[in-house]
């Protein structure tokens, strides 16, 4: 119910500031209000037709009050009202008491006969805390920049190992049996040699080639010829 209310009176104000021909610049908004500014109170009075008279109500040191009768024409009578506007050391920063309780006077009367007030708007002499310089217009955020995705590391490729010329590629990861093993640690004839078996550096291949003693060349016999 609350937001069909809030909506209808969006509403009203919209197309009584059409009406009237109040601009951007003529209406700020307060926190909780719609606040027009003097110079839409001076357009308002324009276009109803509002004529407004002044009484002195008070007029101290410290303290000034100002009764409006304002009236608008409604076909061919006219429709009248009686407001007050007042200003202290208390309810005002503007020293000149009499001439800000008149401003209050006049808001209060166009409002009224404007049917601005019924609709949620005020007026901006009112009160200190509707001044437009208490109510800045919310200043827009700029979007924040999206940082950048971390990078997932990429494993290195893996290097192509490289067989050496004459090599038996269809051997290399061939097991060595454990007999063969123990003989060529037992044929190592130096440190390096042991530490390469060992820790299994030397391929089968090479292993076979550095260490497997070379064939010896098949005995040739001469044959006889018998005579």
């Amino acid at each position: 119910m609350d937001n069909q209310k809030t909506e209808s009176q969006r509403d009203k104000l919209n197309c009584l500031f059409k009406e009237y021909g109040l601009l951007s610049e003529d209406v700020h908004k307060h926190q909780h209000y719609t606040i027009i500014r003097r110079t839409g109170i001076e357009k308002i009075a324009a276009a109803v037709g509002i004529r407004i008279t002044y009484e002195i109500c008070a007029a101290q040191a410290d303290y000034s009050a100002v009764k409006a009768i304002a009236k608008k024409p409604v076909g061919q009578k006219f429709t009248t009202i009686e407001t007050f506007g007042s200003a202290s050391k208390d309810t005002s920063q503007n020293k000149y008491y009499l001439e800000m309780a008149e401003k209050r006077a006049m808001s209060r009367a166009v409002l009224k006969l404007s049917n601005l007030y019924a609709a949620g708007a005020y007026g901006e002499d009112e009160a200190d805390d509707f001044d437009r310089k208490r109510n800045p217009e919310p200043q827009a955020t700029e979007p924040r920049p999206t940082p950048p995705a971390a990078s997932v590391p990429t494993a290195p490729a893996s290097q192509p190992q490289v067989v050496p010329a004459g090599a038996d590629p269809s051997k290399e990861d061939e097991p060595l049996e454990k007999a063969y093993v123990l003989d060529l640690l037992k044929e190592a004839n130096t440190l390096d040699e042991l530490r390469n078996v060992w820790q299994g550096k030397a391929c089968p291949w090479q292993l076979i080639q550095m260490y497997s003693p070379p064939k010896r060349p098949a005995k040739t016999t001469s044959s006889s010829i018998s005579s």
